[in-house]
């Protein structure tokens, strides 16, 4: 059975590198979306278990992006992480269903919630 992979969308490169590069290392397939085009576009080609979402980004935020993505995928709409700044990042992802990591947070922090979502969706 193939893995489904977890999605990572950030607007900067590096960040997004460095993610996936983290992700890969724990064994985890992951694919790469720089804008909510790409990240729209792969979520229907792959169907993430979980999408690790920049909130902060040009165009559509991460919670705009958020509302595509179920809306476009329904039933099968991906897990999230949402990475985030400023003031009460938790409570903003809990009225959003979605687990929120403020930036910077630590690798651990990530690879927990990810953890969390797996009994989710295996």
């Amino acid at each position: 059975m193939t893995q489904q992979p977890i999605l990572v969308v950030d607007d900067d490169p590096i960040l997004r590198g460095a993610l996936a590069r983290i992700l890969r290392a724990e064994g985890l397939t992951v694919v790469e979306a720089a804008d909510e085009e790409a990240a729209v576009s792969l979520a229907r080609e792959h169907v993430p278990r979980v999408v690790v979402l920049d909130d902060s980004r040009p165009g559509l935020d991460g919670e705009g992006l958020l509302h595509r993505l179920r809306a476009d995928l329904r039933e099968q709409a991906p897990r999230t992480v949402l990475l985030t700044t400023g003031h009460h990042p938790e409570a903003r992802a809990a009225a959003l269903g979605v687990f929120g990591l403020c930036k910077p947070f630590r690798v651990e922090d990530l690879l927990d919630a990810l953890d969390a979502h797996r009994p989710l969706v295996e």
